[in-house]
């Protein structure tokens, strides 16, 4: 296999993983408002705002590393 093809297949394993990540992401984000919308307790609702909060950090910066590298 050519170095540019390895280089390739490299570049599209990084870009799967980093789509896989951005998606795992969502999904959390998503399950965090659904507890969101369900919590009752004033503890509860604390802890889902700190969640929800850390997550979309998270997704936002997964999303601006993905952008910067791949587009």
């Amino acid at each position: 296999m050519s170095k540019a093809k390895k280089e390739e297949k490299l570049r599209r394993a990084e870009l799967s993983a980093a789509a896989g990540e951005i998606s795992s992401l969502q999904n959390s984000l998503n399950e965090a408002y659904i507890h969101f919308n369900n919590a009752t307790d004033s503890d509860a609702l604390d802890a889902c705002i700190f969640e929800i909060s850390a997550l979309r950090s998270r997704y936002n910066t997964a999303l601006k590393q993905y952008r910067q590298r791949y587009y």
